[in-house]
């Protein structure tokens, strides 16, 4: 997970579930590279709110669906394949 668009500045690995990003992350982050697996990024804690899944690549900028998952809108996070 990156705080700015195309995958640079502050970044931070996460290997499980996460039903809440923490503080610093919430509504933070802009950018994912999916390294394996594929994740499904939810807008609010607890896996609820808008949600989309991501497989494996990167994702330079979190506007994938407009009113689905935007640029730091990322409340809680986990594995689904």
């Amino acid at each position: 997970m990156f705080s700015d668009s195309n995958c640079r500045v502050v970044s931070n690995s996460f290997t499980q579930d996460l039903a809440n990003v923490g503080n610093f992350w919430n509504d933070k982050i802009t950018a994912v590279k999916v390294i394996s697996g594929t994740w499904q990024v939810f807008g609010d804690t607890n896996f609820n709110g808008s949600n989309v899944k991501l497989p494996p690549g990167e994702y330079p900028n979190l506007a994938i669906s407009p009113g689905v998952i935007n640029n730091d809108s990322i409340s809680s996070l986990k594995i689904v394949g």
